[in-house]
Formats: structure tokens, sequence, C-alpha cells
């Protein structure tokens, strides 16, 4: 008997590990669960009401407002079997069960038993029960904005924000899409619009830092019709934002590096450095060439003490002290002003330089500043500098090494020139995550070091990787569509 159970244990298995080889003869399809996106679902086209939660169906994806808990779930993002992820209307069933969308590629249904997708080619008679309501006249607007009556919310600089669609759930609640403000809510007894904030201002992400509780998120504004940075806290899955005037910004900043200091953030930006402040997250002040850096446009920034170190195309900029608003003289000083700085990095004793000729050291006591001489890089730009434990991993855009810090042993490694261009680094204990122009590379630095490649078929937002950061047990992917979760330890095990 012991036997036949075996035997049909091992039966069982099998079929299972048939089922999945059948799926596609890869692990793709357990690898979607380990990544979830984030991106600007500030644009919303429809709502649907069910049981426990509202869905709101976005030009990013869909998220989830718990109503009963008043809370934001995590988006329904990164799920397998949906095609595109404009969604043009959204319906769910009364017990939250089933969910029916409508993107550009087809009518989609999701089954909470099989958590994925599938092509239904047309919505179910019965999926459509809401009562959407046209705007009303006489909205009451949330602090900061005017309501009207047309069924605009407008602000300060006359940004317009109009009312996409509106559902009553019988129970009280207004749920409010708009195009640009996110969602919201209103009681139907007093019309009071609430804004529910929830996503980044913009998708493309160059830069984030984790600071306190929170990752700061921002990078190319572009033309994003609300500037600023996102500051996304995972543990209670929230979002607020450091707004940035649109009238003086819009279509201008880039920004392409931050730095926490004890007191503020630094910004680097296109335009001089961001000063905000790390409690209220309001901008104190900005630093200009006449400041003494070398140039308006920053490329990267790190403060130590009470110096104020800044990278741009002609040179790096030192200046001492940066907000001593008690001192009645500033000391600027600008270091290598052939060379373009590109990356910062401080370690016990000494600032790390990445240059458009190498890698420099400058000791902050002495002020010697001297050359790294790794004959591995050949003088290249470096890009990207990080440390982790005595390890220092320095990044051109093709080559990676190695260096440590108490033997200066140096270590290559060449066979990253196969998998293109070198767009972001990071590293957590013996796994270090480098983005590349075909996605994302994990290369594991144990006994047996190996290579494990990631794109958008195995589940990534995006193959345009721009930075990377690591949080515990989650990998943070900044692309140019957005931000992505990805729970790299449980994927390691299917690899």
């Amino acid at each position: 008997m012991k036997t036949c159970k075996t035997i049909s244990y091992y039966f069982i298995l099998g079929l299972a590990v048939m089922a999945l080889l059948a799926q596609g003869g890869s692990t793709s399809s357990l690898l979607y669960d380990d990544f979830k996106h984030f991106t600007d679902f500030s644009y919303i086209r429809s709502i649907a009401v069910g049981f426990e939660y509202v869905y709101f169906g976005t030009t990013g994806g869909i998220i989830m407002y718990n109503s009963a808990q008043s809370k934001w779930a995590e988006p329904m993002t990164g799920i397998e079997g949906l095609e595109g992820q404009d969604i043009l209307e959204i319906r769910a069933s009364g017990d939250d069960h089933y969910i029916w969308v409508k993107t550009e590629l087809g009518v989609f249904e999701y089954n909470r038993t099989f958590e994925r997708w599938s092509n239904v080619g047309e919505f179910p008679a019965e999926s459509s029960s809401d009562e959407h309501l046209n705007p009303d006249p006489i909205y009451f607007a949330p602090f900061g904005y005017n309501y009207l009556s047309t069924g605009i919310l407008t602000d300060s600089d006359d940004r317009r924000f109009p009312l996409t669609d509106i559902v009553d759930d019988g129970w009280g609640n207004l749920w409010i899409g708009t195009w640009g403000l996110g969602a919201a809510r209103a009681d139907n007894g007093n019309y009071r619009i609430e804004l529910l904030p929830y996503g980044l201002l913009q998708h493309d992400i160059v830069t984030m830092q984790k600071i306190d509780d929170a990752l700061w998120v921002c990078g190319d504004i572009g033309n994003a019709y609300r500037p600023g940075i996102t500051l996304f806290h995972p543990g209670e899955n929230r979002f607020e934002y450091v707004d940035l005037p649109a009238g003086r910004y819009l279509g201008r900043e880039y920004i392409s590096d931050l730095f926490a200091g004890e007191k503020d953030v630094f910004a680097a930006t296109d335009d001089g450095v961001l000063v905000i402040n790390r409690d209220t997250k309001q901008i104190t002040d900005r630093l200009y060439r006449r400041s003494g850096f070398p140039d308006n446009r920053t490329l990267c920034v790190l403060a130590s003490g009470d110096s104020l170190f800044v990278g741009t195309e002609y040179g790096l900029g030192l200046i001492r002290p940066y907000l001593d608003t008690d001192s009645t003289e500033t000391d600027a000083v600008v270091f290598l002003p052939s060379l373009i700085i590109y990356s910062l990095l401080k370690t016990d004793h000494a600032l790390w330089i990445g240059t458009s000729q190498g890698t420099f050291r400058l000791h902050l006591e002495s002020g010697k500043l001297g050359l790294i001489r790794v004959p591995e890089l050949r003088g290249a730009p470096v890009y990207e500098m990080i440390r982790e434990g005595d390890q220092i991993w320095l990044a051109t855009d093709i080559d990676l090494v190695s260096v440590d810090l108490n033997t200066a042993e140096v270590a290559a490694f060449p066979e990253l020139n196969g998998y293109g261009e070198i767009t972001a680094l990071a590293a957590a204990d013996s796994v270090v995550a480098i983005g590349v122009t075909s996605g994302l590379l994990l290369y594991i630095n144990g006994k047996k070091p190996r290579y494990i490649q990631y794109t958008t078929n195995d589940g990534l937002l995006s193959n345009s990787i721009r930075s990377l950061s690591f949080d515990e047990e989650y990998l943070w992917i900044g692309t140019d569509r957005g931000l992505t979760r990805f729970g790299y330890l449980d994927a390691l095990m299917y690899r």
C-alpha cells in the first residue's frame, strides 16, 4: 500500500511537471508572479465596483482600492495573460471573482481561482451592472484646486484635469476617475472630492534612492504634466510627491542623481542642485553655478560633512559650507576641470570619482587627488560605482570590474560583453544586478559563479533599465516605463 502511494505521488508530480512544460517549455509563467509593476496610474479611463474592491482602469494598468479598509491594494500588474496595459474599459463581478478589461489588443478575463488572464473576445452579457454618472455641477474641489461645473478640476498653474468616469457604489460613495490626477472619491451626501494618490508622477525613471522608509524615484520629466519626484513607501503601499512648479520646470528638468544628506536630499538636475528638506519634503533651495559649481547642468551629487560635491561636464565642484547660514564666506574648489564627472562614491576616508577618463580618488583629509590605475578599464568613462562590503564595483559602458578595498585585487568580467552595454548596477551580498541593453543580468558570485538573464519575456516591464536598488528580499528596477519590484530570491530557485 505504501508503495502504491509513492507511485501515485510521483505520477501526480510528473503530470504537474508536464503541465508546466506544456505552458511553453520555460519557467516564465512562474517568474511572472515575482514581478510587480508601478508606473504612472494618474490617467483613468474606466471604473468598476466589486464587493470589496474598486477597480480603476488606467493607461498604465489596473489599480485596486479596498473600499472596506480605505486603502490601496497592490496593482494588478505583472500578471500573465493580459496583452496591453492601456485599459480602455473595465468591469467586475459583484463578488470580485471575475474582472474583465478591454485593451487595444482585445477583451480579457481575470479569474481569481487561476490568477491569470485569458482572452475571451468580448464582454459577457452579465458583466455590466455599475451605475455610471455624468459629472455634477456642484462638486467641491480638494484643497489647492477649483472645480468647474463642466466636470474639470484646475490648479494654481491653470492645469486642467477632467473627470473621466464616476460610479455610484450604492453605499454612499462616488468613485471618480480623472485625467492626470488619478483616482478620487466623494460622499454622495456632501459631494466633496478627496484625491486618492497612487503611482508615479513620471514613468521614465533615471535614478532612485532609498531614504528612510521611502524609495525616492525620479528621472526624465520631459513633457510631464505634473513634474516632480515620487516617494513610494513600499511597506505601506503609499505614495507622496515632491512637486515642481509646472510653470518653471515643465519640459526642462532632468534629474540624474539623488543623494540623502543628514537633513536634506540633494537632486542633481539640468539646472543646478535642488535642496529638499527630508522632513517636510519641501524644496528649500536651488544651488547654481554662482554657488561655485563648474556648470549649472549637474550629473551627480554627494554630501559629506559640511561639503557638497557636484559632478558636471566641466569637472567636479566642491562648495563648503553648502548651507551654513551663519557663515559669510563660502569656499569653492573645482577638480578635474577638463573631465566629465559621471559618478561619485564615498568610502571611509576618500571620494571615488568616475570620470570620462577613468577613476580618481580624492583623500578627504589631505585633499590629495590621484588616478586609480585599473588596466582592465583602459581609462574608459566610468558611469557607475557601487560598494558592497569590501568590494567596489566599477562599470563602463561595456566593462565591469571589482576592486577589493583590502587587497587592491582587481577582478574583471569580460564575458559581459556579449549582453550589450551596461546601463545600471546594484549589489547585495553575493548577487550583483546589472542592467544591460538586452534586459537584466543577475551575477551570482558563489562557489560556482553564474549569470541569469531576465527580459520582458520573463515579466520585466521593459528591457531598458536605468536604475537598480536592492531592498531586503526585493530588487527594485527603474526603467523607461516605470518601476518594477522583483522578488529575485524566489526567482533564483527556478533558474
